[in-house]
């Protein structure tokens, strides 16, 4: 039986909205959390068993989902909010993520056609989706003792509108240290062979994730592996447009001897964001149709330059860039649009068309990236250009995955590039990848200009980062630095003082609170660390 429309649970808190999805063991409606007026996602265990022992089976199933989920904190992993039993049946509070599944998607937009009948997701998406998971696949299995998986498909990860990765399902997840006594389960075609024989262990989630990635980027069936089902064919041989790279990064997890594959999610994950840029080849004029013919002085034969203002199209590419400078960004498209008419294999013609699409109001991001790819397949080499690219992925797409990728390419042809660093560490931060973001942000504090306000900013973001990863010493001393650049910064103050009070220096903590106390007397928060402190001192 379905729960209807407007049915209260857990004495009137939750009411149904509608059915979401329904399979298997349970059923997942929208709610409205009435204590709080905002959405949640109601997971109900359906009692619809044979007998005794399989609705005894599945209760311990869903038990242990909530008692697992309660534990974990990762962007990936929604949220547990509460877990009840009423009327006999289990019910499980969870967010509600706005998306689809991978498998929705697939079916929904796999439109790039490949040989032999494969379609599948650009290959873009698929590394931005493909590190998510390795991040949170290495989260899980941290975890003491690790927890696996054991089920990752398509159909069990949600996507977002940002492109943000969700996990769903943890019904048959376990620890790895209860593997001995853990029922078989899995579905065939993602699950190793050592899950088959009943011993999976945290590597045969790198394998589902394998089989995951292969099966959007292919649309192929596992089941129709040869010579064994853990036979996948060579992803190229079926999307030979997938970089080279990323199929031997796939194909390693492919792998059915657990030793030969990556040996943690976290390896996986370094060996994605390592992957060089992807080569996309638009047609020359797919986004910058010409409106000037081509001047008859300029004869085709002769090979124009790559990039620069030195060819026959120079004075309006100049023209463009001083426009752009200005703010005047439809002058300085009308201005490129001359400079493309007669140089259109100009990699600067095509990187100030990606300048247009970006700051135009609204953005164009794809367009901008387009473009953007274009200069960079005219030009490799061009640090600032894959910067570009990172930032319409960083600032107007929310993708910061895919922001990633640009932006090491980037710091790969130019190391020195405090920006690029500093972007990259808003990323990984963004993906809650404290340790790769505090090491880009001491970067960026390294090679940055001694400009105060610079300075400070970036002392400041080390220290929250350092504060959240424990790391105390560290905290104190960005905090430190932030005040001598600017001592009426009361916030920083407080979060010192915090930092003091944690490691133990009381009287430290003590003058740093009583400085925000007088500067900021309403602030409640001071107020009460105050007394607590002085309680503590016996003052």
């Amino acid at each position: 039986m379905r729960l209807s429309p407007g049915v209260l649970l857990s004495n009137g808190r939750y009411k149904i909205e509608h059915l979401v999805a329904a399979g298997g063991m349970g059923a997942v409606y929208r709610a409205i959390d009435l204590r709080f007026e905002r959405p949640c996602a109601v997971k109900e265990m359906l009692d619809d068993f044979q007998s005794e022992v399989e609705r005894s089976q599945a209760v311990e199933w869903f038990k242990r989902e909530a008692t697992l989920l309660l534990d974990l904190n990762h962007p990936c992993i929604p949220r547990v909010r509460d877990f009840f039993v009423e009327e006999g049946r289990h019910y499980l509070v969870m967010d509600f993520i706005e998306g689809r599944t991978l498998a929705k998607v697939l079916e929904e937009e796999g439109n790039v056609v490949g040989v032999n009948g494969a379609r599948g997701v650009p290959e873009a998406r698929a590394r931005s989706w493909a590190q998510q998971i390795c991040n949170v696949l290495s989260y899980l299995h941290r975890q003491n003792p690790p927890i696996i998986f054991r089920d990752l498909k398509p159909s069990n990860v949600m996507v977002t509108d940002r492109d943000e990765i969700k996990l769903i399902d943890f019904g048959i997840a376990r620890t790895f240290q209860s593997q001995r006594q853990a029922t078989i389960i899995m579905t065939i075609g993602y699950a190793p062979p050592e899950q088959l024989h009943g011993m999976p262990e945290p590597r045969s989630d790198i394998y589902a994730l394998g089989a995951t990635l292969h099966r959007l980027l292919t649309h192929h069936d596992a089941a129709n592996n040869r010579p064994t089902i853990f036979s996948f064919p060579p992803l190229r041989s079926l999307r030979p447009d997938v970089s080279p790279e990323f199929e031997q990064v796939i194909m390693k997890a492919l792998s059915p001897n657990v030793e030969q594959r990556w040996s943690s999610a976290a390896e996986m994950e370094r060996a994605i964001l390592s992957l060089p840029p992807i080569k996309v080849v638009p047609p020359l004029a797919s986004s910058v149709p010409p409106t000037v013919a081509a001047s008859p002085a300029t004869p085709r034969q002769v090979a124009l330059p790559v990039g620069g203002t030195t060819g026959p199209a120079g004075q309006f590419i100049l023209t463009a860039q001083a426009q752009l400078q200005a703010g005047r960004i439809e002058a300085a498209y009308a201005a490129v649009q001359q400079a493309y008419a007669l140089e259109p294999d100009n990699a600067l013609v095509h990187k100030i068309f990606g300048q247009v699409f970006a700051r135009r109001q609204p953005p164009d991001p794809q367009r901008a990236i387009q473009a953007y790819n274009r200069s960079v397949q005219l030009n490799p080499n061009d640090a600032e250009t894959h910067k570009l690219v990172g930032d319409v992925y960083h600032f107007i797409l929310m993708r910061p995955g895919d922001a990633i990728t640009a932006y090491t390419q980037s710091l790969r042809l130019n190391p020195n590039d405090f920006e690029a660093h500093q972007r990259l560490a808003q990323c990984y931060e963004r993906l809650n990848q404290l340790e790769p973001a505090l090491r880009e942000f001491q970067e960026a504090l390294r090679l940055t200009p001694k400009v105060p306000t610079l300075l400070a900013a970036l002392h400041y973001e080390i220290g929250q980062l350092a504060w959240r990863l424990n790391q105390l010493s560290l905290a104190e001393r960005s905090f430190v630095q932030v005040l001598i650049i600017n001592p009426a910064d009361h916030q920083t103050r407080f979060l010192l003082s915090q930092v003091y009070e944690r490691e133990n220096k009381l009287g430290d903590a003590l003058r740093e609170c009583r400085y925000v106390v007088g500067a900021m007397p309403t602030n409640q928060a001071a107020q009460a660390m105050l007394q607590r402190l002085q309680a503590r001192l016996g003052r």
